[in-house]
């Protein structure tokens, strides 16, 4: 099966005020230069992600070829970000997507590739990654998940996850990057 007969989109879900980090962790940098959101985006186009959506806060730049979706709400929970990058896709021709956080820059494309082979494989309407039994992102789901994500009224995207576990498949990964949060700047001295 071709990479395009199932083709899946990226949202990144960027637009937090990132209050404990001290800034908008979208612009946050790597410590090779890079913003986490190009790290991501760079990803991304590795696993031929098409399209790429960025919710993102306003006046945050995207590389080139990714759409952005301005949330003006920074204080907004990520489930809302989530529903704007969806709605996005609304007429996109996809089969399903990744729902990739910007404060988990260090997924590891081997993760990515794992995540859609298992959705492929498996046929589950979702797939998260699991390092050391827990569960982390980004989460893919298939578009007969969308409505539920975009009507949750709580728990967000996890709410979706936990409602019907026959419909999700877990595939392991050996990925830090995958558990790896970025909260505060001490979070990227931790190291993975």
């Amino acid at each position: 099966m071709s990479e395009r007969a199932n083709p899946v989109a990226l949202v990144i879900i960027g637009a937090g005020a990132g209050t404990r980090f001290g800034g908008p962790k979208a612009e946050a940098t790597l410590g090779d230069g890079r913003r986490f959101l190009d790290a991501i985006v760079e990803t991304a186009k590795d696993a031929m992600l098409d399209p790429i959506v960025a919710v993102l806060p306003p006046g945050v730049v995207a590389p080139a070829g990714v759409r952005v979706v301005v949330n003006a709400n920074p204080n907004s929970e990520q489930i809302m970000s989530a529903r704007l990058g969806l709605a996005h896709l609304t007429n996109a021709p996809v089969t399903s997507a990744l729902l990739w956080p910007v404060d988990h820059p260090f997924v590891r494309l081997e993760s990515i590739l794992a995540i859609l082979d298992a959705a492929r494989r498996t046929g589950a309407h979702v797939v998260v990654p699991v390092c050391a039994s827990r569960r982390g992102h980004p989460a893919w789901f298939h578009r007969e998940t969308w409505r539920e994500l975009m009507t949750v009224a709580h728990g967000g995207a996890r709410a979706v996850i936990h409602a019907d576990p026959s419909r999700v498949s877990e595939v392991k990964v050996l990925d830090r990057g995958v558990l790896r949060d970025i909260d505060t700047r001490e979070d990227l001295d931790d190291g993975s």
